[in-house]
């Protein structure tokens, strides 16, 4: 039985290599360009990849052998249950499959392509994020914060369909409903996650409220407002998911005016011993008409074609921005080629979402400021003691939102008929401390692309911000033994062998015990950012 599971492993995945390549071709030319027919063909590729994962006679097999606890050799047995989680969410009627791949297909295509109507003419994101983080006249912060919620009411009823379909297709597979599905499906149980988030809550609330007492003020002033109330146009970001750059005693869009971002983006992961100058060459980094407004990182093959899209401005966003995708980029591209294809992928989305945090810190670092963003050490001391305010201020701002986000989208699920407008407002008011604006009554959760395109995502950002910092402890004590990361060959080193080349052979907080002596422990996190005065 062992030999008939191992032929089955390897013909499964010479059947899904080219399937699977074929699909994310198809993802990254509609993410170039939304035309109708590039949509079509992605339709019709996602379709003919799932449709793999749809055979009821396969699944029954992997089923029997699971349940027999056949001996296989490790590798084996983590490629057995790989293939088994992927095949769960797919055993629903092929023309239901169909649907949803059109529905899911159609959403993310409408937010690749959609601009919203501010002061009389088109507007991308980056055009309305430009106006909350530059613009004093609160009147016109409003328009942009308002524009930017457009899509939301465009999306909502068609994500209310589909979400109905998803919990009804999980309920027919003996889940609760959807959400709770995909928790078990990414080995995280969901009790556990849910109990953190609640004391990772109760432990930032002070540091937070000091925090953002203090910004609430400083805007206030700057934009001349004198409402006691804290109205979400009043920060830089339509979420208020990151900090405020008028927020900041030294603005570090200053610093990034003038530099190449792609040439110090280089420079960083050179001086941690990793080469990206492939990732560059296949990147896709400046925004034009009708390309995606994110930014994301994609292995199209496992084999090491690896894309990343970004549509960069000069500030410290997207440096940020650019630091974080190139960090999904190279733990794509060193993982180990020799590890079969279902393991040649991260150990988990949130172990991905670490190392892509991990650097994307660094553009606040006042030790990157100087090694990689060329500040004098004088310059660096300077505006360094404002970069690590704002980078703690960040965190414990992204850790709000994020919280926000995955209780509300937890609801969404268990029950969708509820009034979510007033839902989503009652948990921004109570967690993030923003004021709802007066009589809205608009979807405006529904204008978060993640809700429609990474469903049950989220809570994965938060559990790699605590790996992040849990990594970055064991790099400063037993990697580099210094407080330095920017201009140590040894980091990559260590990441590389470490976090990289096992891919998924092991589960994600196996992984993480194995790289840094212990299993997720947020006390490095809650050290460096909610304890840190």
């Amino acid at each position: 039985m062992t030999s008939e599971i191992s032929n089955y492993i390897r013909r499964h995945e010479a059947a899904i290599a080219p399937l699977y390549k074929d699909y994310s071709q198809k993802l990254w030319d509609l993410s170039l360009s939304g035309s109708e027919e590039r949509e079509k063909a992605l339709v019709e590729a996602k379709e003919r990849y799932l449709k793999v994962y749809n055979n009821s006679e396969e699944f029954r097999q992997i089923r029997q052998w699971k349940s027999l606890h056949v001996q296989t050799d490790p590798i084996e047995a983590r490629q057995l249950k790989l293939i088994h989680d992927a095949f769960v969410p797919h055993q629903i009627k092929e023309d239901v499959l169909r649907d949803i791949v059109r529905r899911e297909t159609e959403i993310e295509n409408f937010f690749n392509t959609f601009r919203a109507n501010f002061e009389g003419s088109e507007a991308s994101d980056n055009q309305l994020r430009d106006v909350l983080r530059n613009e004093n006249d609160i009147t016109r912060r409003r328009a942009s914060w308002e524009a930017s919620k457009q899509i939301g009411r465009e999306v909502a009823s068609q994500l209310l369909e589909l979400i109905a379909i998803r919990n009804r297709e999980a309920r027919n597979l003996g889940y609760p409903d959807y959400y709770s599905m995909m928790f078990e499906l990414q080995e995280l149980d969901e009790k556990w996650v849910f109990s953190l988030f609640e004391r990772l809550e109760h432990l930032s609330e002070p540091a937070f409220s000091e925090m953002k007492a203090e910004l609430d003020a400083t805007l206030k002033e700057k934009y001349r407002v004198t409402d006691r109330e804290n109205y979400p146009w009043l920060y830089s970001d339509p979420f208020f998911q990151e900090f405020p750059a008028a927020g900041a005693s030294e603005s570090l869009d200053e610093i990034f005016k003038d530099p190449d971002i792609e040439a110090l983006t280089r420079a960083h992961y050179h001086s941690i011993g990793l080469d990206i100058e492939d990732l560059l060459r296949r990147a896709d980094l400046y925004e034009r008409e009708g390309k995606s407004q994110h930014a994301f990182c994609l292995d199209v093959d496992h084999e090491g074609d690896i894309r990343v899209l970004c549509n960069i401005r000069k500030n410290e966003r997207w440096m940020s921005t650019m630091l974080h995708e190139f960090g999904h980029a190279v733990y794509d591209k060193y993982n180990d080629r020799s590890l079969p294809f279902s393991l040649r992928t991260p150990a988990h989305i949130l172990t991905t979402e670490a190392i892509a945090m991990l650097n994307g810190r660094m553009s606040k670092d006042p030790d990157w400021l100087m090694k990689i963003g060329g500040l004098s050490e004088g310059d660096a001391k300077r505006v360094g003691a404002s970069a690590l305010k704002t980078l703690r201020s960040e965190m414990l701002i992204f850790l709000r939102w994020a919280i926000t986000l995955v209780r509300f989208e937890r609801e969404l699920y268990r029950n969708s008929g509820q009034n979510l407008n007033s839902l989503w407002w009652k948990y921004v008011e109570r967690v993030q401390k923003v004021t709802p604006p007066s009589n809205r009554d608009q979807p405006d959760w529904a204008s978060k692309i993640h809700l429609a395109s990474s469903p049950v995502y989220y809570q994965n950002y938060v559990l790699g911000e605590l790996m992040a910092s849990q990594l970055l402890w064991h790099i400063h004590g037993k990697v580099v033994r210094s407080g330095s990361y920017a201009g140590n060959p040894e980091v990559g080193q260590y990441l590389v062998e470490n976090v990289f080349k096992p891919g998924a052979r092991y589960d994600w907080n196996t992984l993480l015990k194995k790289a840094t002596g212990e299993e997720l422990n947020p006390e490095h996190f809650v050290r460096q950012f909610v304890d840190n005065n």
